[in-house]
């Protein structure tokens, strides 16, 4: 159903106008925090994944990462080059974002084919635990919604988000899992990746890698496993890591196997 970030459900063809205006906003809110003594890691993420079941997902997200500890963001021990797409932070850290999303599906059947939709907001914070090579962070937040339905008055909904992130190198890659959870329709998505460096350009400007995924997600009327391929590339000069995946999905809302593919692009500063 969706990528790393309800990474839930949704339907409605009917796209918020407010989405940007919200992570304008958020994004001005976190910004204009008191800045502690140490140095801050921002961070700006987007993309969308489409699934054969005719449904879409789009999301967005801004962030600051606080150190807590004596150690500045990019002193080594913690990530200093993280291959999976997400900021470098040496000491353990104060996680704060707020993620908005909007997601779509079909439901076919009698007498119509119903649409369905989410237009969300997750506020969270946790903290990002540093440790050689790698890192473990747990975030908790409030998961808020609009959800809309073919021929149903607009629900408003909420419920607890949690979100936890374990990154490791190892061998010649990394490997990352990535989990969260929707409490206002019980929701679960997991994500693990393991990307290893395939080629990098002389003056290092651009950087490739490439490597498996395997998603499952669902609650209790709906479930999906995901297998496939991802591409990243990390442009260090842009502070950008782009990633693009796809792969096979099967569903409980059909009976073969369909598609699935994304694409990000994540800029930390």
């Amino acid at each position: 159903m969706t990528d790393r970030e309800v990474r839930g459900k949704r339907t409605g063809r009917k796209r918020p106008e407010s989405l940007g205006s919200s992570l304008a906003l958020s994004l001005l809110l976190i910004v204009c925090l008191p800045a502690p003594a140490l140095a801050q890691t921002f961070e700006i993420t987007g993309g969308e994944t489409v699934f054969s079941q005719n449904s879409q997902y789009y999301f967005g997200e801004v962030g600051d990462f606080y150190p807590l500890g004596g150690a500045s963001a990019t002193q080594n021990g913690g990530t200093p080059s993280p291959d999976v797409g997400t900021a470098a932070t040496g000491a353990l850290s104060l996680h704060l974002f707020v993620a908005v999303f909007y997601f779509s599906y079909e439901t076919p059947g009698p007498p119509m084919t119903t649409q369905n939709a989410y237009n969300g907001l997750n506020p969270a914070a946790g903290l990002r635990v540093p440790f050689r090579n790698g890192f473990w962070e747990g975030d908790v937040g409030i998961a808020l919604a609009e959800a809309f339905q073919t021929d149903t008055p607009i629900e408003s909904l909420a419920g607890i988000y949690l979100q936890t992130e374990y990154y490791q190198g190892l061998g010649p890659g990394a490997f990352d899992f990535f989990a969260n959870y929707i409490g206002y329709i019980q929701y679960i998505y997991g994500q693990a990746r393991y990307l290893s460096p395939v080629w990098e350009s002389p003056q290092k400007e651009v950087a490739f890698f490439l490597g498996p995924e395997l998603i499952g997600q669902g609650n209790n009327t709906y479930n999906a496993g995901q297998g496939g391929a991802v591409l990243g590339v990390s442009l260090p000069r842009l502070h950008s890591y782009l990633t693009f995946d796809g792969g096979l999905l099967r569903s409980s809302v059909s009976d073969g196997w369909g598609g699935y593919q994304g694409f990000s692009w994540y800029v930390s500063f």
